[in-house]
């Protein structure tokens, strides 16, 4: 079992009435392995992601995680096998401090709720479970800190943190340095690098800007119209003449 992929699609569909928004695809992600999505606007990447993760169900087609069958089961499902997503916008409680927010995941995954009337102090192995992933992700020092406070990169990383506390196996990640300036995307990229290597944590992530999906995947694979266009490395689709003309007419892609 260990050659299972942890992702498998085959022949894949999703319409909203007669429209096809994705159609047949099909592809395979190999556990650890660091691989990307890619596509114009509208291409389908993120009505992909949404049947994959549950949120939609598919029209055709099957997927298995980690050699489990998953078909149409809702997110709520899915999420307790170990498949988890980042959204492109930034999904945490502001009002809490960034060590509360890691705390909820914790508290929801060992069935305790979140309550006022009993302190969070009390839950000390979930508190040293919570600063362990905060200093993995490297933001342990915002830990008593409002997450309303912190920079807009930052804010990303506490989704990240919030995310890897539930020690996934599959993390769908959209669009992950959506807003960030140079140095919080250059962050972001050493960060998914180093989970990936230290942890065997397996991302597959949608993202626009081709400097971060160069600089992170593996394996890569394009969406156009809803299909599958391409499958390949950095270097397979850099060079994809078919590549090239659905994302500037025929122009070189910039990385």
């Amino acid at each position: 079992m260990t050659n299972v992929p942890i992702l498998k699609i085959e022949h894949l569909g999703h319409a909203y009435g007669k429209f096809q928004v994705i159609n047949d695809i099909s592809l395979e992600i190999p556990k650890g392995e660091l691989t990307a999505l890619i596509g114009p606007n509208g291409a389908g990447k993120t009505t992909f992601y949404n049947v994959v993760s549950g949120r939609f169900p598919p029209s055709k087609g099957k997927v298995f995680f980690d050699g489990q069958e998953i078909t149409g089961r809702p997110a709520h499902k899915i999420v307790p096998l170990g498949m988890l997503r980042s959204f492109q916008i930034t999904n945490i409680f502001p009002e809490l401090s960034v060590r509360e927010n890691v705390l909820i995941p914790l508290l929801l995954q060992h069935r305790r709720g979140y309550t006022f009337f009993r302190p969070l102090s009390r839950e000390k192995q979930l508190y040293q479970k919570a600063d362990e992933v905060l200093s993995k992700i490297g933001i342990l020092e915002y830990g008593d800190k409002p997450a309303r406070e912190l920079a807009y990169g930052d804010k990303r990383l506490v989704e990240m943190a919030i995310v890897l506390a539930r020690k996934p196996k599959l993390v769908l990640l959209d669009e992950p340095t959506a807003g960030m300036n140079p140095e919080e995307t250059e962050r972001m990229i050493l960060l998914i690098k180093e989970l990936a290597e230290r942890f065997g944590t397996t991302f597959f992530l949608t993202e626009h800007d081709m400097k971060v999906v160069f600089s992170i995947a593996k394996q890569i694979f394009v969406l156009h119209q809803g299909g599958l266009l391409a499958t390949g490395t950095p270097e397979e689709i850099r060079a994809s003449p078919q590549v090239r003309e659905a994302y500037l007419g025929g122009g070189t892609i910039k990385c």
